[in-house]
């Protein structure tokens, strides 16, 4: 049984980007805000039920803080960078928190807390892969789930990113699906996973998300 939560897109004014290639403008733009929404309902569909502590790596603008901090009544956003206004987004009567953490800082995030873990386009960011992924696994509470997503990393990809406006993604995504599902497997027990197209394999599909459990 899988917990169902939609995704709430918040007004664009709401919202500021945490960084320069913070990617905010494309869930709002016709020709991509489609693909840039549906990537995070993919990963909101992974959900388990009766989750109670819910951890967000890569907070970013904070685009899903209303959705997650309605659906949990505790939550931790952490990114390098924290953005502007990110408290204005809690929903009513979730206990909420921001801090800055990176995933390779030992203990930067509690140990064995978190019920659910939520980590959208922060992977493929990351060159050590096994050190991200048992940082994610630590902060997970035993029988915890995490879910994760990622876009697919080839030059194919680049053309499409650039196509957009975002130009040198390669700059930025340094880890491919397949050794971000190795270092996750490595640590994790593997639940679900969907992907775009629908049951594309993991060298196909444009974007994926995966469910992992720590056991």
């Amino acid at each position: 049984m899988l917990m169902s939560v939609r995704f709430r897109l918040p007004p664009r004014h709401s919202l500021q980007p945490n960084n320069e290639r913070d990617p905010l403008r494309y869930y709002y733009r016709p020709l991509t805000a489609w693909i840039y929404q549906h990537r995070l309902q993919m990963g909101l569909d992974l959900l388990p039920p009766d989750g109670q502590r819910a951890l967000e790596v890569g907070v970013g603008s904070g685009i899903l803080i209303p959705t997650l901090t309605a659906a949990f009544p505790e939550y931790l956003g952490t990114d390098l960078v924290l953005a502007a206004g990110l408290d204005a987004l809690v929903a009513p009567g979730c206990r909420a928190r921001f801090q800055s953490a990176n995933l390779l800082t030992p203990d930067s995030l509690p140990e064995g807390r978190f019920d659910v873990i939520v980590c959208f386009s922060v992977l493929e960011h990351i060159a050590d892969t096994q050190a991200a992924a048992s940082a994610l696994a630590r902060a997970l509470a035993p029988g915890g789930t995490l879910i994760a997503g990622y876009p697919m990393v080839n030059p194919a990809m680049s053309h499409a990113f650039a196509a957009i406006g975002y130009p040198n993604i390669d700059d930025d995504h340094v880890a491919t699906p397949a050794r971000i599902d190795k270092a996750l497997r490595e640590v994790l027990r593997a639940v679900a996973r969907t992907a775009f197209p629908p049951y594309a394999s993991t060298s196909l599909a444009l974007y994926q998300c995966t469910s992992w459990t720590r056991v």
